[in-house]
């Protein structure tokens, strides 16, 4: 008979790995999150004016999981509280990058702690990975963030999802294939435990961006589509190996957001 020896760095990195797995379905292995921390950044918009009335809309629209600012978790938190309701994810940093502070120079700022989210309700932390800031120092501050926030949520055993994204003043092409794969590849190997980045439309390189990155690819939405174009390009996506989507604007922000999210879900764990 073998000895089992559990000790207490075992036990917070089973815990990490029980978090992450809730954050995908058991049958399908993938994730269909919603993210509602736009308005983080630009504040109110169409279909943002009641955030309660939103979010009730994307738990309705049966999503595994939602992205919140730490201000909505504390305010609406309650209504995921459920048997079966969506695991809450904590945005815990803010880059000035967003269309409201264009201009004013960029920077990167930690908003929370991991523990402070945590104490809300939060089962995972999501933070930004930006790598075509124009200033070094920039970059060095939010790749310097990254490690510490791992390490914290590795002390914690709470999951870390990085938005790798090659977005900043020195950007030309989001969906640059070469940056998207290597942005991927620096969150992962900064400690993030899954990674939120663009989908590539060419599946060769969507499928090396998968496979070139350790831990598993969650595709972020970015500006609206039409719902044929929407699940097509999702589809593809799909395909290359991602593990699901994190998906803001495109899920809840259209008249057919009902219809958008049931057919997103299906999609995600269905095929």
């Amino acid at each position: 008979m073998s000895l089992i020896i559990i000790s207490k760095e075992n036990t917070i990195m089973t815990t990490n790995c029980l978090r992450t797995r809730r954050l995908f379905d058991q049958s399908s292995g993938r994730s269909f999150m919603v993210a509602l921390d736009r308005t983080l950044g630009v504040g109110v918009e169409p279909f943002t004016e009641s955030p309660g009335t939103l979010i009730q809309s994307v738990i309705e629209g049966g999503a595994d999981a939602m992205l919140l600012s730490p201000g909505l978790i504390k305010q609406f938190g309650m209504l995921a509280a459920f048997h079966g309701g969506p695991v809450l994810v904590a945005r815990i940093d803010y880059p000035f990058m967003y269309e409201s502070t264009q201009g004013k120079g960029e920077e990167f700022r930690l908003i929370a702690s991991v523990e402070e989210v945590v104490a809300l309700g939060a089962d995972a932390v999501v933070m930004f990975l930006t790598t075509l800031v124009e200033e070094r120092r920039v970059f060095a501050d939010n790749a310097a963030a990254v490690g510490r926030v791992a390490r914290e949520c590795r002390r914690l055993g709470i999951p870390l999802i990085v938005e790798a994204v090659p977005w900043g003043k020195a950007s030309t092409d989001h969906h640059d294939p070469a940056t998207v794969i290597q942005s991927a590849r620096i969150a992962a190997e900064l400690g993030a435990d899954i990674v939120k980045t663009e989908n590539l439309d060419d599946a060769e390189q969507m499928h090396r961006l998968v496979t070139s990155c350790p831990v598993p690819v969650l595709m972020l939405g970015g500006p609206s589509l039409p719902l044929d174009q929407l699940l097509e390009r999702t589809s593809r996506g799909l395909a290359s190996g991602a593990k699901g989507v994190v998906f803001g604007r495109n899920a809840w922000q259209r008249t057919d957001a009902a219809e958008a999210m049931s057919a997103l879900r299906a999609l995600v764990h269905e095929g």
